[in-house]
């Protein structure tokens, strides 16, 4: 089993192997692409054949189960703080391999005691997968600390706009002030066309290396209007290849690229025709 959040093989950070442990995937800044990255990376290592589990860390405002389709999902954290289900029994299988634990949307369990939720997740699941990915909630706020306080390892992800790469600063420094190693960066939503700040700048405005570079892709938006990860439904497109080479990294493989974004949008194509299926 992978969760989001951890792995037991050897990764990018220097002198660090995975052993089942919780990797937090977090942002200073909303909207970076948090959900994106996580549940195309846990697609990307199902792919690979490693076990993983998502792990919605976005309490407040969970969408990674709607960007699955889920809506709303039939069994929730939420059941079992209530104990109407064990955490394994809240497990969903998305048909792209992914395995996600979500939150419900209802309002009324906004109330709920998420801390107790989070202590679950740290001593329930984090030796039943390889990796255990969070999809922590944006900012610096207990949502967010309740993520990086349970997790042995961090992912930062930022876009490279000024007001993200300085919330991603704080981020890295939070992190490390709560005793936590941090990954790497994840640059997202990359576009060589708008003036952009460049990868060595941000490297040394965060004071983190850069694992990854995802460029704006239409075929993320494209794939998820269809409920699934680009890196299963497209994975010969540009981001989809990108994100499939940081999960390689994280668990320190080597990656083959398949981009041709020729073929991509040729097949997609054929499958809003009608003419085949994807993926």
């Amino acid at each position: 089993m992978v969760i989001l959040l951890a792995c037991k093989f050897a990764v990018f950070y220097p002198g660090v192997m995975f052993l089942g442990e919780i990797v937090s995937i977090i942002s200073g800044k909303g909207g970076v692409g948090k959900t994106t990255i996580a549940l195309n990376v846990a697609s990307s290592l199902t792919k690979m054949g490693y076990d993983s589990i998502v792990v919605e860390g976005n309490v407040t405002s969970p969408t990674a189960s709607l960007y699955l389709g889920y809506m709303p999902a039939r069994k929730t954290i939420n059941n079992v703080l209530n104990g109407e289900f064990s955490m394994d029994e809240v497990i969903l299988e998305h048909d792209s391999g992914v395995k996600l634990i979500t939150c419900s949307l209802a309002l009324p369990e906004l109330a709920a005691n998420y801390s107790k939720a989070f202590t679950m997740v740290k001593h329930q699941l984090k030796h039943k997968a390889d990796m255990i990915l969070i999809d922590a909630g944006a900012g610096l706020g207990e949502e967010a600390r309740n993520a990086i306080q349970i997790s042995d390892f961090v992912l930062v992800v930022t876009n490279p706009e000024m007001p993200a790469i300085i919330d991603a600063l704080r981020s890295v420094r939070l992190a490390r002030a709560m005793k936590k190693k941090v990954l790497g960066v994840v640059i997202n939503k990359v576009n060589s066309s708008l003036p952009q700040v460049s990868r060595k700048e941000i490297e040394g405005i965060v004071e983190a290396p850069v694992l990854a570079e995802i460029r704006e892709d239409r075929a993320v938006h494209e794939s998820f209007s269809y409920n699934f990860p680009v890196t299963h439904f497209r994975p010969n497109s540009r981001a989809g290849n990108e994100i499939a080479r940081l999960a390689a990294v994280l668990v320190g493989e080597e990656h083959k690229s398949v981009e041709n974004s020729f073929v991509d949008k040729f097949n997609f194509l054929l499958h809003r025709l009608k003419i085949r299926s994807l993926p």
